[in-house]
């Protein structure tokens, strides 16, 4: 077996080099985004804020819904809040950008192992570098990767414990991977995939590793679900079925190639002139990193075609951090990739003559790495440089706090994007979408949001101009229930958030919402 990052004093100065530069593009992004995540995220962080404030782990107090689709990741930023006290947005940037350079780290001790760890340095400077990662930060799906990824490398260690006869060693290696994988399944759920995937990797050289570490990971993951059954009274979030309402409804025939031809504009906007070449040496070097990164590398490559898979078929819209399996795949295939064509043709030139057959894989990996590389740091350098939050958000924002300081405790909102919202606002939400409202879902189904409205009419609406509010706004009843009372303007971009104020108690909002 090789040293982790190969022989050499040099090659542990460069290995050095690079996990301080890992460190530094963590730490700058972390700075310059502050926090301030995607809108769903924040759903997350109310949970995890109610829980530390001892209102339990929900989104409205008093109502119990399984409502977040990344539960374990929750549970985790409710524990440092109220160990710290330090903002639940920021922790949530911080547990991604800290489980993005775990990942790094870890994937180059298990290529290191196999000798390849210039292409490890090569893809964790992606990984943790590339803009189109960090639109997602304040997610949980690092943090689940990192964990399947120990959960590898611990079983491979479990197998060399076992073959050198150290029995209680190798059994405790194989158990903690269990429990790393049954964790993982606390995080997202979907990582039951990826725990299962484990399992059977193990399960063609060691049916009883493979046993063992499924056995521990199903007791983990069973003690989450049955928590969450006795919770929630649901094993699943209903997040899932509630965005897959959303798309028969408001985007029928949303299908595969949607979802991809989006994903695919995405990556373009932040890969720049060499997303062509980044995707498909990406998807070319999956052979390389199978055979390079051993059992971590194999497990992420299936996992990632899994969730490529499960998203494309559920019908769901597209969410950035859905990618975030397949791009970490991509960035270290594109790597493994440069690394076999700069290793084959350093194998042209005579073994002897070392200083040459340096020089040839040195100008091959850069023949084919900067064209990838400038382009995805100078997108990456202008995303981050520009990054001023998400749009509107920073004006739901300031109707979160203005709502926060004008209303008392009890006061309802109403509207369909409730993540920075209701985290800012503290005020009751209903869900017009149905993610933590389910009694909005069969209105959701027959596009009737005005009737899910109708049937529980808030102190409160939040409305934006060209939205599927905007009919809502419109309706005779509405007009005569409630009346503008605030508005506002994001920093950029262009339209305005409002506040509606009802005018009538909810014992007059009767009849015809329509009108006649």
């Amino acid at each position: 077996m090789r040293a982790p990052f190969g022989r050499g004093r040099w090659q542990a100065v460069g290995a050095g080099a690079v996990l301080l530069l890992w460190g530094a593009l963590v730490w700058g992004y972390l700075e310059r985004l502050d926090g301030r995540a995607q809108d769903d995220l924040y759903i997350t962080y109310r949970y995890a804020g109610n829980l530390a404030e001892g209102h339990g782990f929900v989104y409205n107090p008093g109502e119990r819904v399984f409502g977040l689709s990344e539960p374990g990741f929750g549970l985790l930023l409710a524990g440092l809040h109220w160990l710290t006290g330090a903002s639940i947005p920021h922790l949530g940037s911080l547990v991604f950008g800290l489980s993005l350079l775990a990942l790094a780290v870890l994937l180059l001790v298990a290529a290191g192992r196999r000798g390849r760890a210039p292409e490890a340095l090569l893809g964790g400077s992606l990984l943790v570098g590339w803009s189109q990662v960090w639109v997602s930060h304040g997610a949980g799906a690092p943090l689940l990767l990192a964990l399947l990824t120990a959960a590898a490398l611990l079983a491979e260690r479990a197998a060399e414990l076992e073959e050198t006869g150290a029995g209680a060693a190798w059994k405790g290696a194989i158990g903690m991977a269990g429990l790393l994988g049954g964790l993982a399944v606390w995080v997202r759920p979907d990582a039951a995939a990826g725990l299962a995937l484990l399992a059977l990797l193990l399960w063609r050289r060691s049916p009883w590793r493979s046993v063992v570490l499924g056995s521990a990971g199903l007791l983990v993951a069973g003690l989450g679900a049955g928590a969450a059954a006795l919770y929630f009274g649901s094993v699943l979030p209903q997040t899932l079925e509630a965005k897959r309402v959303m798309v028969e409804a408001f985007l029928p025939g949303f299908g595969a190639a949607d979802f991809w031809r989006e994903a695919l504009a995405v990556f373009r906007r932040h890969a720049g002139s060499g997303w062509w070449l980044l995707l498909g040496a990406g998807a070319a070097g999956f052979v390389a990193w199978w055979r390079g990164a051993g059992l971590p590398g194999k497990l992420l490559v299936l996992f990632a075609g899994a969730v490529a898979l499960a998203y494309s078929v559920l019908g769901v819209p597209l969410f950035s951090w859905y990618l975030l399996p397949v791009e970490a795949t991509l960035v270290y295939g594109f790597a493994f990739s440069a690394g076999a064509v700069a290793r084959w043709l350093a194998r042209r030139v005579p073994a002897h003559a070392r200083v040459a057959r340096a020089a040839t894989a040195l100008a091959a990996a850069a023949a084919l790495c900067l064209p990838v590389l400038l382009p995805v740091a100078r997108s990456s350098q202008r995303w981050a440089a520009g990054f001023a939050g998400f749009g509107r958000l920073n004006a739901y924002r300031d109707a979160a706090e203005w709502i926060r300081a004008s209303t008392p405790e009890a006061a309802s909102v109403a509207y369909l994007e409730i993540g920075v919202l209701g985290y800012y606002s503290q005020r009751p939400l209903l869900d017009l979408l149905g993610l933590v409202s389910p009694e909005s879902l069969p209105y959701v189904a027959s596009r009737d949001l005005l009737g899910a409205l109708h049937a529980r009419p808030t102190d409160l609406v939040v409305s934006r101009p060209r939205s599927r509010m905007a009919p809502i706004v419109a309706s005779p009843w509405f007009q005569a229930s409630y009346e503008e009372a605030a508005r506002f303007h994001p920093p950029r971009g262009r339209g305005w958030i409002a506040v509606y104020r009802r005018k009538l108690p909810v014992r007059e909002l009767e009849g015809n919402p329509r009108g006649p």
